[in-house]
């Protein structure tokens, strides 16, 4: 979809440095090296190395009681209107954003003693489906998707940790993994337990015509919510407020693609030391019993009528395109290193 040696560095080769293999030492996209001559301008270059390089964290806010979720793709909700929110993605490789991308995206999230709820806001030009209606497991990170990697320990040792990718189709690719791409069955598969199911309820909603390239296509929203009990390798959940997770959110191209946390060059998608941290908060924003951050960026305007095509069951296909309001900000473009 992206045409041109820029697309190529960045996209998600099998063969290393993708979703399932791991980068070469010293591959490109790492965050630039410090300028020659030292100086004030060197030391400028280092603290901000530093802070591209700092895992980033997130507070998020428990729904109150009694609060409700309609999975359905619109995130009309006003608890969706303050959730936290990730902010707009970035180039994987580097840790900025580059509105050059393909794709762009932010995501938000909110949980409950039920659930984990996740959505993911996506600009796209072409969006891109092309698996059956009834695949399992399919390859989505081939064509458009989005991704959320979950390692509940919150160590980032890569041990049992979770993928879960969901693409315009409201397909869904699920999968559970002993260690970094481990078990994994060769460059076709199958990568880790995918037998293992999220058991999860999503909505995609579609801001253009999904396969035809003859339009200009705004991307779409993808809604979910996964039941805490689908995480049996975690020593609790759901969490407990003050509990901290390890996660990383993606927008994906063609094996390519943004990040909330960026990877920098340290393996691939799955470097769960890179994953950002997620900490449960309780319904009034307290962390064992003290006040919290804001778990949330400010309200904004949401779309006012529901998208035509949303779906309410993970695995099938959405209809007509959703209207042109997009729920969410306008996100910004990032990069992200090979995925598998």
């Amino acid at each position: 979809m992206l045409a041109g040696a820029a697309f190529v560095a960045a996209s998600c080769s099998r063969g290393g440095g993708g979703e399932q293999g791991a980068a070469p030492a010293g591959s490109a996209g790492r965050a630039p090296a410090a300028s020659a001559g030292g100086g004030a301008r060197s030391g400028a270059d280092a603290a901000a190395r530093r802070q591209l390089a700092a895992v980033k964290e997130l507070a998020v806010r428990k729904l109150a009681p009694g609060a409700a979720i309609a999975i359905d793709g619109r995130l009309d909700e006003p608890v969706w209107q303050a959730a936290a929110r990730t902010g707009p993605f970035v180039n994987v490789s580097t840790g900025r954003e580059d509105r050059s991308l393909p794709t762009q995206g932010e995501a938000r999230l909110l949980w409950d003693d039920a659930f984990l709820y996740v959505a993911f806001d996506v600009s796209d030009r072409t969006i891109t489906g092309g698996f059956p209606e009834d695949a399992r497991d399919p390859h989505l990170w081939e064509r458009d998707t989005v991704e959320v990697m979950i390692d509940p320990d919150g160590d980032g040792d890569n041990k049992d940790y979770y993928e879960i990718q969901i693409n315009p189709q409201n397909l869904v690719f699920d999968s559970q993994f002993d260690d970094y791409n481990a078990p994994r069955g060769g460059p076709s598969g199958p990568f880790g337990h995918q037998e293992w199911s999220a058991g999860l309820t999503s909505a995609v909603a579609l801001r253009g015509t999904i396969d035809d390239d003859s339009d200009e296509d705004r991307g779409y929203v993808v809604e979910a919510k996964i039941p805490w009990s689908s995480f049996a390798k975690a020593k609790a959940a759901p969490p407990s407020p003050g509990d901290a997770w390890r996660m990383n959110f993606y927008a994906m191209q063609n094996n390519g693609g943004t990040a909330w946390s960026p990877i920098l060059g340290d393996g691939n998608f799955h470097r769960a030391r890179r994953f950002g941290r997620v900490r449960f908060v309780g319904a009034g924003g307290k962390v064992g019993g003290a006040p919290a951050g804001d778990a949330g960026a400010a309200p904004v305007p949401a779309p006012s009528a529901k998208p035509p095509g949303a779906t309410g069951a993970a695995g099938e296909r959405p209809g007509a395109a959703a209207p042109s309001a997009p729920a969410g900000p306008t996100p910004g473009y990032r990069v992200d290193p090979p995925d598998r």
